[in-house]
């Protein structure tokens, strides 16, 4: 099991920074290597990823669910993918915080890899993770501040 958390600044009121995680152009921007995400009803989420772990590389197909919306204060999304390493199953815990008209980000966030890419070792898979995840939020506080 991964387990993750952080918390992000980001420079923007926290009902935009809410909207911004609505956004799939914002979305698909955060996510480092999608290819491709559409929202397939509300809230729900279908997306292609190219991702590599060592020498685990390929296309990753998935979908995301967004549950327990509480606008714009918090969201928990589920997330469940697969491709050529084996699969990935995770929950993101959100909760949004203003900060003098900026906003705080916190995420928890758990995770269970299967395959191919569980043989890596938790470490690096961990440390995957954490860079994935840090990556999203910082390209998302970089969205939030263009406007």
């Amino acid at each position: 099991m991964v387990e993750l958390s952080g918390t992000y600044f980001v420079a923007a009121a926290r009902d935009s920074v809410y909207a911004a995680l609505q956004d799939v152009n914002v979305l698909r921007r955060c996510i480092e290597g999608c290819e491709e995400l559409k929202e397939i009803e509300p809230g729900v989420y279908e997306a292609q990823l190219r991702l590599g772990l060592g020498a685990i590389r390929g296309r990753y197909t998935g979908h995301a669910r967004v549950r327990d919306a509480h606008p714009p204060e918090s969201l928990t999304l589920n997330v469940d993918g697969k491709g050529p390493g084996g699969h990935v199953r995770g929950e993101a815990r959100l909760t949004l915080a203003d900060a003098d008209g900026n906003t705080n980000i916190s995420c928890q966030a758990t995770g269970d890899v299967a395959g191919a890419i569980a043989a890596v070792g938790s470490r690096l898979i961990q440390s995957a993770a954490a860079r994935l995840m840090d990556h999203f939020f910082s390209t998302l506080a970089a969205e939030c501040a263009r406007g």
